[in-house]
Parts: structure tokens; C-alpha cells; sequence
């Protein structure tokens, strides 16, 4: 059973706010379910895996869920998204937003587009790559966070989440064991690095 703490208390009214500790953990029971019932046709995880899914997957990408809740209002989007991860427990564990899972394998976008109805969740699929996100009016600096999970080196992931967040967001990265990060990363927690995307400073005209 997941014991799921957040870092503080959602506004009334929220998903967050109206859903017990055992309805997420029911929540997240049933996402498991899902990704063991479609794995084995969609090669979402490694078979080894599936046993252990809840400890190596959910648990590990809700290693962000304190980060997730300490950010103000606004959508938020899992980069290369592939089984949900860490997109999908974040949105069943966090504070109510709309998260933006992307994922440019159809197969596995008509996974997480099952997901999405099955368990009810504020989230939008896209079946794009995040070279092609960068590009759009809506999703171009349009996030409070942009996370991945398994995507690609630090240094390329970031590359990828950067032109996703919002001035004032972040870009986080759950790393492995002897990860090396890029110039302005940081270490948040053992296992997760961040680059804060600064607001840029007013303009010489906004002063007059």
C-alpha cells in the first residue's frame, strides 16, 4: 500500500483536496494494474519489472511530488511519458493540474489515453515528440514543470524540458545512480536534478 504525504494542504475543492491517503493509493493500485494488463503487448516496462513496478516506477517518480505541490497553479508536462511515468502518479498524488503527457509512439499514446479515461484523470495526451512541442504557441514556455523520467542522458533531457517551462518553472530530471549533470543543474534530492527557469529581468521601458 503507497503512503502518499504531501507538502502542503490543496486548496478546497481540488482533486488533491477531496481524495483520501487509500483513494490515491487505490488510484495508484489501479494504474498498476493497467500497465501489468497492456506491458506484455506494448513493451511498457521490462518483465522483470512488473512485479516490482510499484516500488521501482510509481515510488520513484513520485520522488517529485514534493517539488510538484510547492509550485503554483498551472499545467505541467511529462516528457517522453512512454508507460505514464512519472506523469500519471504525480496527477493521482498531486496538488489538482492538468498534466501533459507526450509521448510520440502511438501505441503507447493509445495507452495512456486509456489510462486517462479508465482512472479519470486532468490529463492531456499528445502524440508528438518534445522538438515538435517546442515549437507550438500553446506549449512553449507554457509549464510550471517539465519532468522525464528515462528519457535521455541529463544533459539532453534538459535540453528537452527547457523550451517546455514557464519563466519561473522548473525542468526536473530523475537521474540514476552517478548521473552527471549539466551547467546549472542542481541536486535537488538524491535521485532528482532541477534548473530553475529565472523570470527575466524587467526591461529598461517597463520602468518609464
Amino acid at each position: 500500500m503507497f503512503h502518499v504525504k504531501h507538502s502542503r494542504t490543496a486548496p478546497a475543492g481540488t482533486l488533491a483536496a477531496a481524495m483520501s491517503g487509500d483513494e490515491v493509493a487505490e488510484r495508484l493500485a489501479a494504474y498498476a494494474e493497467l500497465v501489468r494488463r497492456w506491458s506484455g503487448r506494448l513493451d511498457l516496462v521490462s518483465p522483470d519489472d512488473l512485479e516490482r513496478f510499484e516500488e521501482r516506477h510509481i515510488e520513484d517518480s513520485l520522488r517529485l511530488l514534493p517539488l510538484v505541490d510547492e509550485l503554483p497553479e498551472g499545467p505541467a508536462i511529462d516528457v517522453g511519458s512512454g508507460a505514464g511515468l512519472p506523469g500519471i502518479p504525480l496527477a493521482i498524488a498531486g496538488r489538482a493540474r492538468v498534466w501533459r503527457l507526450l509521448e510520440p509512439r502511438g501505441r503507447r499514446a493509445g495507452f495512456l489515453e486509456e489510462c486517462v479515461r479508465t482512472l479519470d484523470l486532468p490529463c492531456e495526451v499528445l502524440t508528438q515528440r518534445a522538438q515538435q512541442s517546442a515549437r507550438s504557441a500553446l506549449l512553449r514556455r507554457g509549464h510550471v514543470i517539465a519532468a522525464a523520467r528515462a528519457l535521455a542522458p541529463p544533459a539532453k533531457a534538459f535540453a528537452l524540458l527547457l523550451p517546455l517551462v514557464a519563466h519561473g518553472g522548473v525542468a526536473a530530471v530523475i537521474t540514476g545512480p552517478g548521473a552527471i549533470l549539466p551547467a546549472g543543474a542542481e541536486e535537488l534530492t538524491e535521485g532528482v536534478a532541477i534548473i530553475r527557469v529565472m523570470r527575466p529581468p524587467p526591461s529598461l521601458t517597463s520602468w518609464n
